[in-house]
């Protein structure tokens, strides 16, 4: 009989949450008991559904998409944790205006980091890269590009969202874009030279190339003539591929001339070197150790020029080492 009253004492699980709509218009704190609890509790106040007593339409998630399907796993969450409510109807996830906001929190948190290190940008992106890139460019592609072809900020103000208040122009911007990747190779070979405490006389004959290509600014401008741009005269640009395939197999494609989205989406990119840099830059400072007589056109050519560089979609970017690739 002890035992029974016991038992009779004990609380029910009791868990904090933190509740809202599809929406987002507010947020409400509950104390639940369980998940169909919540459900009713939620319903209550948001009103999701049109009848009360269909709570199984209710489908319950995180932020980033994952359901809550039990009891067991709603009482593995920590309290507070904020919980979002979406109706089912006929299997189909309703959840209007959900995805455009999700995708907008995204791509301003990748703007955001943006301003600090491109690498964080593709740090950010490769939790789940796959499922994240696949919504990113669901979501970018249904945006409109009816502006792309204006070029000023006067014409498409909302696309320059962010960016250094001096840029005035898409291109200008782009330009700057390109010679930023450029530098960063340029002083990634200084600072290993540096730290090796080896002639930086190389360098410096590799930067007077650069200067005199303007450091490549005409990889990502729409309106340059060179031979070396990247883009069409409209700005779109093709992925070029793995660095050991002649041609990107999954048609990846991109115009960040579009929008501020597209824009923001291109920073993913990149300039692939198909002889690592790495590896070109150990041997650079094996023949300056050497004496060997430095060919700097050779190093600017694998370091800086598109005999070296592709432009890749994130998932044609292969990380690992590029064995079958050597300098000769």
């Amino acid at each position: 009989m002890e035992i029974i009253k016991k038992m009779g004492c004990i609380k029910p699980n009791r868990l904090a949450v933190k509740v809202t709509d599809e929406k987002r218009s507010r947020k409400v704190g509950l104390v639940v008991t369980s998940l169909t609890d919540l459900k009713k509790k939620s319903h209550d106040i948001f009103k999701v559904l049109a009848d009360s007593h269909n709570l199984d339409s209710l489908f319950v998630a995180l932020e980033d998409g994952t359901e809550v399907s039990d009891d067991g796993y709603l009482f593995s969450l920590a309290h507070n944790t904020l919980l979002i409510l979406f109706q089912v109807k006929s299997g189909v996830l309703i959840y209007p205006g959900s995805l455009q906001q999700t995708m907008e929190r995204y791509l301003n948190a990748l703007h955001d980091l943006q301003k600090f290190n491109s690498e964080e940008v593709v740090k950010f992106i490769e939790n789940n890269m796959d499922e994240k890139l696949k919504l990113t460019w669901q979501y970018v592609t249904t945006l409109s590009s009816t502006k792309s072809h204006f070029s000023s900020i006067s014409d498409h103000p909302e696309w320059f969202t962010g960016c250094n208040k001096l840029v005035t122009t898409k291109e200008e911007y782009f330009r700057k874009c390109a010679q930023g990747r450029i530098r960063s190779y340029l002083r990634d070979a200084r600072n290993r030279l540096s730290h090796s405490k080896l002639s930086l006389s190389p360098i410096e004959k590799l930067k007077t190339c650069l200067e005199e290509k303007k450091y490549f600014a005409c990889y990502f401008d729409r309106t340059d003539r060179s031979q070396d741009r990247l883009c069409d005269s409209k700005g779109e640009f093709q992925c070029q591929g793995q660095y050991n395939k002649p041609i990107c197999q999954n048609n990846h494609w991109i115009n960040p001339y579009d929008n501020a989205e597209s824009r923001i989406l291109f920073s993913t990119w990149n300039l692939d070197h198909v002889i690592e840099r790495i590896k070109i830059i150990t041997d650079l400072c094996s023949q300056i150790r050497c004496n060997n007589g430095c060919d700097h056109l050779k190093y600017f050519d694998l370091l800086f020029s598109r005999k070296n560089l592709k432009l890749v979609h994130k998932n044609c970017h292969v990380i690992g080492p590029h064995t079958e690739c050597q300098i000769a």
